[in-house]
């Protein structure tokens, strides 16, 4: 079944405004404007289904539409109304929006588009994960005042080797930032510490600052509804202390085991909330 003509369009515009500029105007209002009519669309046209949590503190529910249930939603981080969260977007734009609430505000426009997007194509990977690294592309360069590259050029011996990663920052003033994104560190997260090992090593350590940005780490077993996070804080510590170190991991839904983690070791691992970001 395909998308409805207005998300499927919405989406191609943000796609398009990202490519030309990651920070314009033509961006954040896509951004915005694909979040609202994907809120509308779950509110119009769905009905959301509590789920079991197994997950210590956290509710989460699905979205259901035509017997195809949604990946699990945080219910005490989404703003679930299109007219909220635009009251929300506009005060931070302005600059008048707390940590919190912009977590709430990120998480919410980090997920809707992607929710609405799997309800017609549950094999739909790339669709999601495209639209949220837009929205993380724009989150920062609206921050730093610039516009990301794609790769960056490593000289061996001679030979002008150029290498893809998600995004890397160059501001005319301040540090050099090398931006991983994922929706979950499941997902070939190593590849966000090689290449972190690799702008180390070929620009002396200080150079580019690491941040890895993950959406959440939930898995929802299809049958009994049951909402675990998975999550390898082992894995996380020997990356950070051996391989490369990401100096800030950003989270929009943050797992208590990676809090737990960097609680235990501050000196290895800084994790915040995604509404910490530029405070």
């Amino acid at each position: 079944m395909p998308l409805p003509e207005a998300l499927q369009r919405g989406y191609e515009e943000v796609k398009a405004s990202s490519r030309k500029s990651a920070r314009s105007h033509d961006t954040a209002n896509a951004i915005h404007d694909l979040a609202v009519d994907a809120l509308r669309f779950l509110a119009d046209e769905c009905y959301a289904m509590p789920l079991n949590s197994q997950v210590e503190g956290k509710e989460y529910e699905a979205f259901v539409h035509e017997r195809v249930t949604s990946r699990p939603v945080n219910t005490s981080l989404f703003v679930a109304e299109a007219e909220a969260f635009d009251e929300m977007w506009q005060q931070w734009r302005a600059g008048g929006l707390g940590e919190d609430e912009r977590t709430k505000l990120f998480y919410t426009a980090g997920l809707t588009p992607g929710l609405a997007m799997e309800l017609f194509n549950r094999q739909n990977r790339k669709g999601p994960a495209t639209y949220f690294e837009s929205l993380v592309g724009f989150i920062f360069a609206d921050m730093l005042g610039v516009n990301p590259q794609r790769h960056e050029t490593l000289s061996i011996n001679g030979r002008q080797v150029r290498l893809t990663m998600d995004f890397i920052f160059r501001p005319e003033v301040g540090e050099r930032v090398h931006l991983a994104v994922k929706m979950s560190t499941r997902e070939r997260v190593v590849q966000a510490w090689a290449h972190q090992h690799l702008l180390a090593a070929a620009f002396a350590k200080e150079a580019y600052r690491g941040i890895l940005v993950a959406f959440a780490e939930t898995k929802m077993d299809s049958v009994s509804r049951e909402v675990v996070e998975i999550c390898v804080p082992d894995q996380w510590l020997a990356y950070q202390r051996f391989l490369a170190r990401m100096d800030t991991i950003y989270y929009f839904d943050p797992p208590e085991r990676y809090i737990r983690l960097a609680r235990d070791y501050p000196e290895d691992v800084n994790l915040q909330a995604i509404g910490e970001l530029g405070s």
